[in-house]
C-alpha cells in the first residue's frame, strides 16, 4: 500500500510539472507534436524512474551516513543525465543522421529536463526517511506525472484551433493560458489521489 501511495501522490497530488511547476519551459518547448510527446515523456519517464531507483540507495548508503546529504539533488542529477543520454544513444542506433540529431537534441532537452526534476526529487528523499518502496512508487510516479503532463499538454495544443484564438492570443500566450489552465486542474485535485491508498 505504501508503494501505491507513493505512486499516486507522485503522479498526482505533487505532479513535478504542473503543480510544482518544475520543467515547464521544455515541456511547452518540445510537447508541440502528440506523436512526438509519447516519446519525450517516455524518455523523461525513464530518466526520473531510474534516477529515483539509483539514487536513493547511493543517498542512504551514501550521503547520510556520511552526512552530507545535502548533495543529493546531485545523485539525481547525474543519474538522470546519463540514463536520458544512454536512453538517446540507444534510440537514435542504426537510424539515419537527420533521425539521429532529432534525437540527441531531444536527449539534451530530456537531459536538461531530468536535471530539473533532481532538485525536488532529491530534496525529497532529504525530507523524508523513507522505505525503498516508498522511494521507489515516489520516482516511478514522478515520472508517470510527467509524463502525463507532457502527453496532454500536447493533445490539448494539437487541439487549439488558432482560427478561433483571437490574433492577439495566438502562439505562446495560448498556450501559457493553456498551460495555466492545466495547472489550476491539477493543483484542483491535489490530495485526492494519495488518500485512495491511506
Amino acid at each position: 500500500m505504501e508503494l501505491l501511495n507513493a505512486l499516486f501522490t507522485a503522479a498526482f497530488d505533487q505532479n513535478l510539472v504542473f503543480v510544482q511547476l518544475v520543467g515547464m519551459v521544455s515541456v511547452i518547448l518540445v510537447a508541440e507534436r502528440p506523436q512526438d510527446s509519447f516519446c519525450f515523456g517516455g524518455m523523461v519517464w525513464a530518466a526520473a524512474f531510474l534516477s529515483g531507483l539509483i539514487g536513493w540507495p547511493l543517498y542512504t548508503t551514501l550521503f547520510e551516513p556520511w552526512g552530507i546529504s545535502y548533495l543529493a539533488p546531485m545523485a539525481y542529477l547525474v543519474v538522470g543525465v546519463a540514463v536520458s543520454y544512454v536512453i538517446g544513444a540507444v534510440m537514435a542506433t542504426g537510424k539515419e543522421r537527420s533521425v539521429r540529431d532529432r534525437i540527441y537534441m531531444m536527449a539534451s532537452v530530456v537531459a536538461l529536463n531530468a536535471a530539473l526534476l533532481a532538485v525536488p526529487m532529491g530534496n525529497a528523499a532529504v525530507a523524508a526517511t523513507s522505505t525503498f518502496d516508498v522511494a521507489l512508487g515516489s520516482s516511478f510516479g514522478a515520472g508517470m506525472g510527467a509524463f502525463i503532463a507532457i502527453v496532454a499538454f500536447a493533445f490539448l495544443r494539437d487541439r487549439i484551433d488558432e482560427r478561433l484564438v483571437p490574433g492577439v492570443l495566438r502562439g505562446l500566450p495560448i498556450t501559457l493560458v493553456t498551460a495555466s489552465l492545466v495547472a489550476l486542474a491539477f493543483t484542483g485535485v491535489a490530495g485526492i489521489a494519495g488518500g485512495l491508498f491511506v
